[in-house]
């Protein structure tokens, strides 16, 4: 059975009175597993929602159109399946990245128990409903330009200097890096920037890109989605 303490160290679960956490640790046990081992695979009906105690688990898709795709690792206080508790069959697979603790707790129990508790259930809803927005903006922005600039107005957020009426990012962007956060070719990105440079919306100066404020603000005036958003680790390798 889990402990108060670990419970609280859960992002979703941080915001429950002791009382309450005291209630939920039966549901919840412990479980270990060795580097590369599957936790969760591909197209089965889900078994159990789980929290990472301690080390890194990846997402991935085995039967994606073009081969495995690396999806997101998930680190220590956060959640996975908790997406597809709802749903017949998962429709991602999950592997130790490294050696790693979870609690894991019954897909049913976690419906009736946890989501019955307001906190756990906001914090849940809040990040459906980020995803939901995402994927409208997503079929709507069409081509990837939209994927781009939610990118872009991310990296703003985080590491961008303004200088007159553009942005400069602080760190080097590399187009094919950028590509594979967004699972899109290399060829893709490149016309994407070839088009927003001629529009005059981004230019790059030595690897550092320069954006145009007004351009940004129109394209992504929703900036709590754009900071909302998880990109995959380019670098993972299991």
């Amino acid at each position: 059975m889990a402990t108060v303490q670990e419970l609280r160290r859960i992002h979703y679960l941080a915001d429950c009175p002791p009382g309450r956490l005291r209630a939920l640790a039966p549901a919840c046990r412990r479980i270990a597993f060795r580097k590369g081992q599957i936790i969760q695979a591909e197209h089965v009906p889900l078994q159990a929602v789980h929290a990472v105690l301690n080390g890194e688990v990846l997402l991935h898709r085995t039967s994606s159109g073009t081969g495995a795709a690396r999806l997101a690792v998930v680190r220590s206080g956060e959640m996975f399946g908790i997406g597809e508790t709802l749903l017949p069959v998962t429709y991602t697979a999950a592997a130790a990245l490294t050696a790693c603790r979870l609690l894991a707790v019954d897909r049913n129990l976690f419906i009736r128990r946890f989501l019955a508790v307001p906190s756990i259930r906001n914090h849940v809803m809040r990040d459906l409903s980020s995803m939901a927005r995402f994927l409208v903006c997503k079929i709507t922005g069409g081509g990837g330009r939209q994927d781009l600039a939610l990118y872009l107005r991310s990296q703003a957020d985080a590491c961008g200097v303004p200088e007159d009426n553009r942005i400069r990012l602080r760190t080097k962007q590399r187009q094919p890096e950028i590509a594979s956060l967004l699972n899109l070719s290399r060829e893709h990105v490149s016309r994407l920037f070839a088009r927003l440079k001629a529009e005059g919306a981004v230019d790059f100066n030595r690897g550092h890109p320069l954006i145009d404020r007004d351009w940004l603000e129109r394209e992504v005036p929703d900036r709590n989605l754009a900071a909302s958003v998880r990109y995959r680790d380019i670098r993972v390798r299991l």
